[in-house]
């Protein structure tokens, strides 16, 4: 954080035990949020209290008619209600497309590393900035979401939209840039059915029904590492100054 620039308040909506912010909350901290970091299993405050809201990804599907979808869906709806700067994450992105009327509908099954392609809108974005045009991003989707109407198209791929600012104070994301090489590591472990703990079982299942293949997790979440690391920087510093704003 630049010296004089004011700490942010930032609500996290977390889905899942097992699916924290990641390498997107620390580049927020370090561009000088506080998060809050709340569970969707329990009741949330109110987004009228913070600078921003960030709803990660979660297990649950946007079209689940279950508690933990309806807190982080009315947290979305309150925070564009309040103009509050908003980023979404897969779970967080397809609930708040839908929030700004898109449609979230079953997809492809994409998981692991693929690339994503960005626009040339992205070059102009204020989270994304400088993002290459093709690079390597962790996926764990089995629903995607359509552009809401007036939103620009940041990151795709040919699976679905990975990416869209909706205003120009709201982002969703398909993709998942928060995911460190930690997670991708804990997840290969599950795969092989190493249950440390580190990750729910459901997750890990998740991905060994697909055939998702261990050794080539953790050798892409290598390989992508040092594009994943500034990818998230950026997104923290972007979002962080939405906030300030």
């Amino acid at each position: 954080m630049a010296e004089g620039e004011r700490t942010v308040r930032i609500l996290v909506v977390q889905n899942d035990v097992d699916k924290g912010p990641g390498r997107v909350g620390d580049a927020l901290v370090a561009a000088g949020a506080e998060l809050d970091v709340r569970m969707a299993t329990d009741d949330l405050p109110s987004v009228a209290d913070y600078d921003g809201l960030l709803v990660l990804p979660g297990l649950n599907d946007p079209a689940d008619d279950l508690p933990p979808v309806h807190r982080a869906r009315a947290a979305i709806t309150e925070a564009l209600a309040l103009d509050l700067p908003v980023l979404g994450l897969c779970l967080g992105g397809q609930l708040l497309a839908q929030a700004t009327g898109g449609e979230a509908y079953r997809c492809q099954v994409e998981q692991g590393y693929h690339d994503v392609r960005s626009t040339a809108a992205a070059q102009e974005d204020a989270l994304l900035a400088g993002v290459p045009a093709t690079y390597s991003s962790f996926h764990a989707h089995a629903w995607a979401f359509t552009p809401p109407p007036g939103s620009t198209v940041l990151l795709e791929n040919d699976v679905s939209v990975q990416a869209v600012r909706c205003g120009g104070r709201a982002w969703a994301f398909q993709c998942h840039p928060e995911t460190p090489v930690s997670w991708a590591d804990a997840l290969a472990r599950g795969i092989r059915g190493e249950h440390d703990g580190a990750l729910l079982p459901e997750t890990s299942g998740f991905f060994a029904r697909h055939g998702v293949d261990p050794d080539r997790l953790e050798a892409d979440a290598r390989a992508a590492d040092a594009s994943a690391a500034v990818l998230a920087a950026g997104i923290g510093r972007g979002f962080a100054e939405a906030c300030r704003r």
